[in-house]
């Protein structure tokens, strides 16, 4: 004969085992002091990378360049070199209207923007000749960081063309602004108003490791500067 039990029994027997298990006051102060501590350990660690690097991704794979254009105006006679080739000092590349464009620098032809045919006149680009010989890493740096930043100063490189970092060093830190250097406007003016704008100025870093950067550049990287 089955027996049966009473509804309280039965709730009795369904009633999860963990229902009864209370959180102790040292289970919460253990879990408190773990989350202090992970807490502490983050700020930590930005506090230490903050005052032993500073870091930025305003900068970019960089040289001299040379965009160069006819004296006069007229028919362009030839064009004595291409896209990729190396050119010398003096060296003649272009033939406009019976004079010569000639290479300022040893370097590298890295676009040719007319051809043979066209007509120029000296607002025209015919050639862009770079500096290949001395490719580096100009970052721009905050003004109120600058003080922190010396020749010198290891630098860790990341080329987002690469996908990887590189051994670098500052080599040259400038003594003007970027918005000086390249004649934008500021926040300065004479009208008795002013927004004050944190200027940038370029540090020149130089990569350690022997790879060609003379496909890439313009493009984008981020620097991470030992300062301590």
């Amino acid at each position: 004969m089955a027996t049966s039990k009473k509804n309280g029994e039965y709730e009795q027997d369904f009633k999860p085992k963990t229902a009864n298990r209370k959180i102790s006051r040292s289970m919460i102060i253990a879990a408190a002091i773990v989350i202090v501590l992970a807490g502490s350990g983050i700020a930590g660690y930005f506090f230490y990378e903050g005052s032993v690097y500073y870091q930025t991704d305003n900068a970019k794979v960089d040289t001299t360049i040379y965009q160069l254009t006819p004296n006069s105006s007229g028919k362009l006679e030839a064009v004595y070199v291409s896209r990729g080739d190396e050119v010398r000092a003096a060296q003649v590349l272009v033939q406009v209207n019976g004079s010569y464009v000639r290479s300022p620098i040893d370097g590298t032809v890295i676009d040719v923007k007319m051809e043979a045919g066209d007509y120029a006149t000296p607002a025209d680009v015919v050639v862009v000749v770079a500096k290949t010989s001395d490719i580096y890493i100009t970052a721009n740096v905050e003004e109120t960081d600058i003080l922190k930043i010396h020749a010198g100063q290891s630098v860790a490189v990341s080329l987002d063309a690469y996908g990887r970092s590189f051994d670098g060093v500052v080599q040259d830190v400038n003594t003007v602004t970027s918005a000086k250097l390249t004649g934008a406007l500021t926040s300065f003016t004479t009208s008795g108003t002013y927004t004050k704008v944190t200027q940038l100025i370029p540090v020149k870093i130089k990569v350690l490791d022997d790879i060609d950067l003379a496909d890439i550049i313009g493009t984008n990287a981020t620097v991470k500067i030992r300062i301590k």
